[in-house]
């Protein structure tokens, strides 16, 4: 909404013809940093959510280290590096000969800055329950000491365990700042306004992702227990021969032509099992394609259709298709080269990608017909 609210004020105290490109540009920059913040963490989008659920469904309950921290550790640098590059690459295509400074626009965001309320006790009391949640995600398992998780008996405490305790508290916390030294009966504690209620929290959930995912997850289990996925992985054997490199290329590729046409999460529903068999049919490290093709299924940029937030951007009537589809090409290629140099390199100083782990051989020799 910033973003959208800078580009009316330079429309209106430019004129549209003088500052067209930069405003294109600056509405462009809402759905790229969109797209690429998304693969910093596991919640950031649906399909990195897809593929850690699959995990368990593909390799059975063993200990992949694929949580909440490891994502963050793993996935926060590369997001970093992807947003440095869209910047430079939206700066050189539209941003070059723009205004340095403009009274009108600092003007304008000095008086909505003003025009806001104070933090109000309910907004306090959903930062903290937010902030709640971040630390029980970050502290269940955090890989480099003992989480708390070890507290309780195995596969009883999961991330989804931390989400529902905190989505508890906001129904039960209340809404206004309670006045802890003045008798409340119990008819009036009803009367009382929670964070959160159910009618809302029924007509504002996504409960469409729920089933998407859901149905992602019972698709994957079925194409394991029927052993297609065995067959799809004998069939890929004659891309074996291929170094690492060159199929994450191609993983990607394949992935990001999809899903910008396809819904990211379907596209990863798909191939994340594909690519998890072909790495084990390699023995190489599963998360050696199934990392670069679930972030591959974020970096949608080419067509409206693509994510959501390409979809607003395009609503705003600031961007035209061709815009978006010449600048989205250029941000997939660098996306998917930064991946790619990434999960050759760095990665391998978060993750033990260059190993192929027993879990990994155990599950796939036992799936073998």
């Amino acid at each position: 909404m910033l973003g959208f609210m800078i580009v009316t004020a330079l429309l209106r105290t430019r004129g549209r013809a003088s500052c067209k490109r930069m405003s294109t540009g600056l509405v462009l920059c809402i759905c790229v940093a969109a797209n690429i913040g998304g693969i910093g963490t596991v919640n950031g989008t649906p399909s990195n959510i897809v593929m850690v659920g699959q995990l368990k469904e593909l390799f059975g309950d063993v200990d992949t280290s694929m949580n909440y921290m490891t994502w963050l550790i793993f996935a926060f640098p590369l997001m970093v590096i992807c947003l440095f590059a869209a910047w430079l690459t939206l700066t050189l295509f539209f941003l070059r000969n723009a205004p340095t400074k403009d009274e009108h626009i600092t003007e304008m965001m000095r008086k909505r800055y003003e025009e806001l309320p104070r933090t109000s006790y309910a907004e306090k009391s959903v930062m903290f329950c937010f902030f709640v949640l971040l630390l029980l995600w970050i502290f269940r398992d955090p890989g480099f000491f003992k989480g708390f998780k070890n507290l309780f008996p195995k596969d009883c405490y999961t991330d989804a365990t931390s989400a529902m305790i905190v989505a508890v508290l906001l129904f039960a916390l209340p809404s206004e700042k309670p006045d802890l030294f003045t008798y409340k009966s119990p008819e009036e504690m009803k009367k009382k306004n929670r964070l959160m209620d159910w009618q809302t929290m029924q007509k504002n959930f996504p409960w469409s992702v729920v089933l998407l995912l859901g149905g992602g997850f019972a698709l994957a289990a079925g194409v394991k227990e029927a052993g297609l996925s065995v067959m799809i992985g004998t069939s890929l054997a004659t891309l074996e021969h291929l170094p690492l490199w060159a199929l994450q290329i191609l993983t990607m590729a394949i992935c990001m032509a999809i899903t910008n046409i396809c819904s990211n999460t379907v596209t990863a529903t798909i191939f994340v099992p594909i690519v998890a068999t072909l790495a084990t049919e390699m023995e190489r490290h599963p998360f050696s394609l199934m990392l670069p093709a679930t972030l591959a299924c974020s970096f949608a940029f080419v067509l409206p259709v693509g994510t959501p937030p390409n979809a607003i951007v395009f609503g705003s009537g600031n961007v035209k298709v061709r815009d978006m589809a010449i600048i989205g090409a250029v941000l997939s290629l660098e996306c998917l080269g930064l991946t790619v140099a990434y999960m050759n390199s760095a990665a391998h100083i978060f993750l033990p990608l260059a190993e192929f782990p027993a879990w990994a051989n155990t599950t796939n020799a036992s799936v073998r017909p």
